[in-house]
């Protein structure tokens, strides 16, 4: 071989060389540093108050119930390990059983994917680390919640579910000889800062009367409401506006994350990185930002979304409190509609957007079956005010996304329990052709 060439070669075969040696050493001290940690297991339970004062509580005669879902700093230091790094989230559970017949807690209805004590406990073991393992094993099983509830006792412990941000769903069901009782509770969980916490009209309208409208003025209200929401500068129409929104007494949240929907982070720079690591490598991002669209002159107050197997699809409503109730119950307004992938524009500061399904109609009536199905919808109906517009002549939203409607909009009133499906009310109004 030619001499120059042996000369060049030389000093690239030692830099590969270095390379390698570099990328084994990184191994070996990541492996080393694993191994010692397995060996240390230092759970601290003292700060357990965090979560445990802010537990939601609900009751019935003779059983009373408190939940808390615990957030990723809170379990990594009250159990000792990083339990979201492998998708665990604890629900801290208080169950007294005034009665005088044993009840029995059922968490698989918490949730169906849930995690046995020593399934945690053997994601750290250790291969040498015996007596480490070993504390691990006794310190998760003691802290598992017990199903059986004895007569006239308070029970508590942790149900080690799938890890969720935001909020954390919990339908928690109690049975006893010839009783069956349900609490569902939307517990929040500290983190990142979320669209749609603490939302309330007297923050939102100082100084205005909430108009109190009965069903009449409700329907009429809302079929000459504002067809879309708008851009920031209030000029031109976006999304079509085509829900309507009546809480009832319970947290109006339960409804939807008991269906699978999350929150949507608030757009900030983590939020922004997550976004684009998940666009890079094609990941799901169950909780991700929007971009803002406005109504009363202001975005959004709540963004709920159902994500699909990347961000590029995905499921979502926005939703704005209006300055009116109905039989004192809050009204919102919203829209929903189906991303289907990513294009081009130059309407947005990153040059891309999320392009929208143009039948959002269909969007309209799958979220409508969805709260219908979570049992908590008693009646719904149909009224004018997005105006028609049929796939021969479609409109546009803020990016150019074409789309058709029969121009209708779903008023969907949520219920305080469950409602059977054939006895929910369909309220004689608009019809959908």
């Amino acid at each position: 071989m030619n001499e120059n060439v042996v000369a060049l070669l030389n000093p690239i075969k030692t830099i590969r060389a270095h390379k390698i040696l570099s990328v084994a050493f990184l191994a070996l001290a990541l492996t080393l540093i694993a191994v010692v940690n397995s060996f240390r297991f230092s759970p601290d339970p003292s700060g357990d108050a965090s979560f445990i004062n802010r537990a939601q509580q609900k009751s019935v005669p003779g059983i009373k119930v408190s939940a808390s879902a615990l957030g990723a700093d809170e379990s990594e230091r009250s159990f000792g390990e990083n339990l979201a790094g492998y998708n665990i989230q604890p629900v801290w559970l208080s169950i007294e059983n005034e009665t005088d017949e044993a009840l029995a807690l059922l968490p698989v209805t918490m949730d169906p994917d849930y995690y046995s004590a020593y399934e945690v406990s053997y994601r750290f073991h250790g291969a040498l680390s015996w007596f480490a393992n070993r504390a691990r094993d006794e310190f998760f099983l003691k802290r598992q919640m017990p199903s059986e509830l004895a007569p006239h006792s308070k029970t508590t412990g942790f149900v080690y579910g799938v890890l969720d941000a935001g909020i954390k769903y919990a339908h928690i069901m109690i049975v006893g000889k010839g009783r069956v009782e349900s609490f569902d509770l939307a517990l929040s969980v500290p983190g990142p800062p979320f669209v749609g916490t603490n939302i309330r009209a007297e923050k939102l309208y100082p100084g205005t009367k909430i108009e109190e409208l009965d069903l009449s003025s409700l329907r009429e209200r809302f079929a000459n409401f504002d067809c879309c929401t708008k851009g920031a500068e209030g000029k031109r129409d976006g999304d079509p506006l085509n829900l309507v929104i009546i809480e009832s007494k319970q947290d109006p949240i339960v409804p939807l994350i008991a269906r699978g929907w999350h929150l949507a982070r608030q757009l900030d720079f983590a939020s922004a990185i997550e976004t684009a690591r998940a666009f890079l490598l094609r990941d799901p991002y169950q909780t991700s930002p929007v971009s803002p669209l406005y109504v009363f002159g202001r975005r959004e107050d709540v963004v709920v979304q159902k994500a699909r197997s990347t961000i590029n699809e995905r499921i979502h409503a926005r939703f704005w409190l209006t300055p009116y109730t109905f039989e004192n119950r809050r009204v919102w307004v919203g829209h929903v509609s189906r991303d289907i992938g990513v294009r081009l524009t130059d309407q947005t500061w990153n040059l891309t957007t999320h392009k929208i399904a143009p039948d959002v109609d269909f969007d309209r009536a799958y979220f409508l079956q969805d709260l219908i199905m979570s049992g908590f919808s008693e009646r719904f109906g149909y009224v004018n005010g997005v105006g028609a517009a049929p796939p021969s002549a479609p409109r546009a939203n803020l990016t150019g996304d074409p789309y058709y409607t029969d121009g209708l909009r779903a008023v969907i009133f949520l219920s305080n329990q469950i409602t059977p499906l054939g006895k929910i009310d369909r309220l004689a109004w608009e019809t959908p052709p």
